[in-house]
């Protein structure tokens, strides 16, 4: 009997640590570059700026936090995985919201989800390298 009880402690410890929250996104497979400071990248071409990209799962937004460094979100929400976060109409740039369950998430702080958010999953963030003018996302 001795012998079931660390057993049965370590189930209730790993059934507790699959709660609702645990951070499963969806992605899809992202690699590409493009030149942020060119006409067509209008959105990106100042700090502060930003862009809806196809690609990930429910597309990326990227966001020029200064001159010289992006960030990149996949848009796939940690809370619904159908639907895409969105730039906050109401803090521009430096939030992504989901229409459906209104988490909000902190672009300057890797996409980690505000207090009082249905989930406390941040966003998926693809790696990028900005370097000689071009932007890689991967």
């Amino acid at each position: 009997m001795s012998a079931r009880l660390p057993l049965l402690l370590l189930s209730l410890l790993l059934l507790s640590a699959c709660g609702k929250n645990d951070c499963h996104v969806t992605i899809g497979e992202t690699n590409f570059s493009i030149r942020p400071n060119e006409a067509e990248y209008y959105g990106l071409n100042n700090p502060g700026g930003y862009l809806y990209l196809t690609g990930g799962h429910r597309g990326i937004v990227v966001v020029r936090l200064a001159y010289d460094r992006f960030v990149a979100f996949e848009r796939t929400c940690p809370e619904d995985n159908s639907t895409p976060v969105e730039i906050s109409s109401d803090w521009g740039s430096s939030l992504l919201e989901c229409p459906q369950c209104h988490s909000c998430f902190v672009v300057e702080n890797d996409g980690i989800p505000l207090d009082g958010a249905a989930t406390s999953c941040p966003l998926y963030q693809y790696n990028t390298i900005y370097s000689g003018g071009e932007l890689w996302v991967y």
